[in-house]
Order: C-alpha cells, then sequence, then structure tokens
C-alpha cells in the first residue's frame, strides 16, 4: 500500500515583516512621564502611612483562637500519625 507524498503548505506570511520580529527590551525606550506626575518611589509626606493592628479583645479572642487551632491541628495531626503507625506496627 502506497500513501500521497505530503507536502509542507507554502507561507502566507511575508519574508522581511519587522513588526513581528523579538525586540530586546533594552532597545526599547522609557514612557516619559508628565510635568507634574509623581516619579515611582517618590511619596508626599502625608501619604505615608504605617499599618496599626488594633488591641482590642475582638482582636485578641481572634488571634488567640487561630493560635489555638492551630496548636489543635498539629496535636490531632501527629497523634494521629502515631496512633497510625502504633497500629501497623501491631498487624
Amino acid at each position: 500500500m502506497t500513501s500521497v507524498p505530503r507536502h509542507p503548505a507554502p507561507s502566507t506570511a511575508p519574508a522581511q515583516d519587522r513588526r513581528h520580529q523579538a525586540v530586546p527590551a533594552y532597545a526599547l525606550h522609557a514612557p516619559t512621564l508628565p510635568p507634574d506626575e509623581a516619579v515611582p518611589g517618590e511619596i508626599e509626606p502625608w501619604e505615608a502611612v504605617s499599618a496599626v493592628r488594633p488591641d482590642t479583645a475582638f482582636v485578641r479572642a481572634a488571634r488567640f483562637l487561630n493560635a489555638s487551632g492551630d496548636v489543635l491541628a498539629a496535636i490531632v495531626l501527629i497523634g494521629g500519625g502515631m496512633g497510625l503507625i502504633g497500629l501497623a506496627t501491631h498487624l
């Protein structure tokens, strides 16, 4: 049984199209900012804001429950693993 020889499809793209060629990043010009635009990294003193974590009973309770839940989960996981290892050694 013989098969028909296949020929590659002819290319439809022009050979020297500069728009689709890769251009190195350092060859591109940096965009210019408008005259009144702030330069990135420079801020006004009134814009400097520090995050303040409130220390109220509600916030402390949520942090305590979060930490105690993590400790309980660790105890259950470690204890369960030890129990499974103990069961596996008795079989």
